[in-house]
């Protein structure tokens, strides 16, 4: 929820009407922030990790991890609907680029229990946080002040970072979706797009290439909701101001996932 430093994070059962849904947010928002997007690592069901990026120059990033035994208590009965309301640890990021500065493009990380500690470390390294994704053990996210993505290894407390600006790809990168196939080499990074004129869907490739799959002349607000169809066939996009949604799909039948796009490429 993006409503200031105020913001909390609510789940939403798909299967149950408005008025069946629970009118209290899940834990991890805290005491409030301008919330903007979700992910999860799960690769360990009885260890699993939850994130939320903050869209405020001081906002960290949130890491979320269960009590253990709430845990245990679903993976026994299926029902995982305390999973994020009740107790557990609330953690922030801190960055630490390899020299101490901002222009870093690489560097170690940590949480900490201090959010005002991550709030001022957020401030100076990743004001802005928004779209966020995970896959195998990286966490994806972007920034959209600067223009950066994030490459967070959960393993090793390792990250990278470099620049979405390239060609087309003036805006504001926004939620982010990524595709994996099982030639690595069509993998692709997909970008939702903000406060540029033309907002469009940019992808990125194993190698760093830029491409733009979509750039409007027509429609100018931003693009969200970014989602693909369990085939990846399908992508879904929203125009968020238009109120118009688009489901789209490659001429040739191939997944958004497979080969290479027959799109435009944009160098640095």
């Amino acid at each position: 929820e993006e409503n200031g430093s105020s913001g909390q994070v609510w789940e939403v059962d798909p299967a149950l009407p408005s008025n069946s849904q629970r009118n209290f947010p899940t834990v991890l928002g805290g005491t409030g922030g301008n919330y903007e997007s979700f992910a999860y690592d799960a690769r360990d069901r009885f260890n699993p990790t939850f994130y939320v990026t903050n869209d405020s120059s001081s906002g960290s990033m949130v890491r979320f991890t269960p009590d253990p035994a709430v845990v245990q208590q679903a993976e026994q009965t299926g029902d995982y609907s305390n999973m994020l309301t009740t107790g557990g640890t609330l953690e922030w990021l801190m960055l630490h680029p390899v020299s101490g500065s901002a222009g870093d493009a690489s560097g170690t990380f940590s949480w900490t229990t201090s959010r005002t500690a991550a709030d001022s470390n957020s401030n100076r390294f990743y004001r802005n946080s928004e779209g966020i994704d995970i896959r195998d053990g990286m966490l994806y996210f972007v920034t959209k002040r600067s223009k950066h993505l994030y490459i967070l290894d959960l393993d090793a407390l390792t990250y990278t970072k470099t620049s979405t600006v390239s060609g087309a790809f003036d805006g504001q990168p926004d939620q982010i979706k990524r595709i994996l196939d099982q030639n690595p080499e069509s993998e692709m990074l997909y970008f939702c797009e903000e406060a540029s004129s033309d907002n469009g869907i940019h992808a990125r490739d194993y190698e760093g290439n830029f491409y733009t799959i979509i750039d409007s002349d027509t429609l100018n607000s931003e693009t969200t909701g970014l989602a693909f169809s369990p085939d990846n066939k399908h992508m879904y996009i929203s125009y968020q101001s238009d109120g118009l949604i688009f489901d789209i799909v490659r001429e040739d039948g191939y997944p958004f996932g497979s080969m290479r796009l027959d799109i435009k490429y944009h160098a640095d």
